[in-house]
Formats: structure tokens, C-alpha cells, sequence
């Protein structure tokens, strides 16, 4: 039980000190030399960009709950049912998302070039294995969405409460992604 519990404070503490590089040095013995392989992997990032935009909003979880758990829901709570628990969008070329985030309250944000590299960092593919599970619903209040050239690349829903996220765009592995300390790192940028 102890070696389990030690086993998993290493992983754990790993997790937090991932960087896009990891070297890993093997020490491999042939017949006639010890030889040490150096084995370098690179972490690939989730979107490529040259601008991110943020869009946050702010609604308490009683006005949450009116929108989606009302009787008659009329046709722009059901849009913003859509994007706050559903998987809309459906795909990163679906025609008028941002102008659908605007129309619903959500406030956008141009990252600055030293938030982008911060928030780059974050989604990059990582060894990590996210060790927390959700435990509500999740409510994606924030959105980040990846362009280059003025094109959307790629599109990441985050649930803070929950510590989900999903993404569209991307064809990088994004399972190690939302550990607690990412999480709050990425919160810590945006607000």
C-alpha cells in the first residue's frame, strides 16, 4: 500500500513539472560496449496558431439552471443550452460560432503574445495521465479558440468546475490534458 501511495505522489508530482521536452537516457550494454542512448521526445501542441481568443461568460448557476432546465425554451436559450452543455460546435468550420458566442454573452479577449505562449504550453500533448474525474455536468463558460491567418485551427470548450475540456481540431492525443495544477494555471492566465 505504501509503494502504491509513493508510486502515485511520484506521478502526480511529474505531472505537474511536464515540459514540451522530455530526454529520457537508457543505458543499453552490447556485447562489447556500454553504450547510453539518448532518446529525446517532442510534445506536439494541439492547435497551430498566431492569435488565440478567449470568450467568457459570466452567469450565475441560478440563471444556468433557467436556461437549461426551463419548460419552454425558447430558440436562443436552446443555442446557448447547446454551447454551454452540448457539443456544439459540431466542428471548427461550423459557419457563425463566434458570432453565436457574442449574441449569447460571452465576452471576448485577444490573448497577448506572452498569454498565448503561456496558454500554448497548457495544451500540449503530454506523458500525464489526467488522475480526476468529473463530477457534475460540465458548463463550457470558457471557449478558446485557435486561429491562424484569421482561420479557426482549433477550438477548446474548458469546464473549470468540472475540470473537463473538450476539443475540436486537433489531431494530437489530448488525453493527458486538465490535471488540477494545468487547470489552475490556465484559470490564473485568463482571470
Amino acid at each position: 500500500m505504501k509503494r502504491l501511495l509513493l508510486i502515485l505522489i511520484v506521478i502526480l508530482v511529474s505531472c505537474n513539472n511536464s515540459n514540451k521536452t522530455v530526454v529520457k537516457k537508457e543505458k543499453v550494454v552490447d556485447d562489447f560496449h556500454d553504450v547510453e542512448r539518448i532518446e529525446r521526445k517532442e510534445y506536439k501542441p494541439f492547435f497551430t496558431s498566431d492569435k488565440i481568443d478567449h470568450y467568457y461568460l459570466k452567469i450565475s448557476d441560478d440563471s444556468l439552471l433557467k436556461v437549461l432546465g426551463g419548460d419552454t425554451i425558447v430558440k436562443d436559450q436552446k443555442k446557448l443550452s447547446m454551447i454551454l452543455s452540448g457539443y456544439y460546435p459540431d466542428s471548427i468550420s461550423s459557419p457563425n460560432f463566434e458570432s453565436d458566442l457574442l449574441l449569447n454573452n460571452f465576452v471576448k479577449t485577444e490573448l497577448s503574445k506572452q498569454k498565448k505562449r503561456e496558454v500554448e504550453q497548457i495544451f500540449t500533448q503530454k506523458d500525464s495521465i489526467q488522475m480526476t474525474f468529473s463530477g457534475c455536468i460540465p458548463m463550457y463558460r470558457d471557449i478558446f479558440i485557435f486561429k491562424r491567418n484569421d482561420s479557426i485551427t482549433g477550438i477548446a470548450k474548458i469546464c473549470f468546475g468540472c475540470g473537463v475540456a473538450y476539443f475540436y481540431g486537433t489531431k494530437v492525443d489530448t488525453e493527458g490534458f486538465g490535471t488540477r495544477s494545468e487547470l489552475k494555471k490556465l484559470e490564473k492566465i485568463i482571470r
